[in-house]
C-alpha cells in the first residue's frame, strides 16, 4: 500500500502509538493547566482582597458573587485609564 508521503528511504515515519499516547496526555494536562491558572488567581485574589465575600461564595456555590466583583474592579481600571488619558 503506498502512502500519501513516502519517505526517501523506504521507512514508515509514522509516530508510533506509545508517542502518541505520551504527546496526547502532554496536551491534555497542558490543557488543564492553562484553564486552571486563571480560576486559581482569581481565588487568590478574592481570599486576599476580600475575604467575607470568598466565605459567600464557599457557603452558597454561586460563582456570581465573583463576576461581579471582577466586572466592577474592571470597570473601575478602565475608568481610572480613561481618567489618565
Amino acid at each position: 500500500m503506498a502512502t500519501p508521503h513516502p519517505s526517501p528511504d523506504g521507512l514508515d515515519r509514522r509516530a508510533r502509538a506509545s508517542e502518541r499516547l505520551r504527546r496526547t496526555t502532554f496536551n491534555i494536562v497542558a490543557l488543564g493547566a492553562i484553564a486552571g491558572a486563571p480560576v486559581a488567581t482569581v481565588s487568590l485574589w478574592l481570599l486576599l482582597t476580600d475575604p467575607a465575600l470568598a466565605g459567600e461564595v464557599a457557603d452558597t456555590g454561586s460563582a456570581l458573587p465573583v463576576a461581579r466583583a471582577l466586572l466592577f474592579t474592571l470597570g473601575r481600571a478602565i475608568a481610572a485609564m480613561l481618567a489618565y488619558l
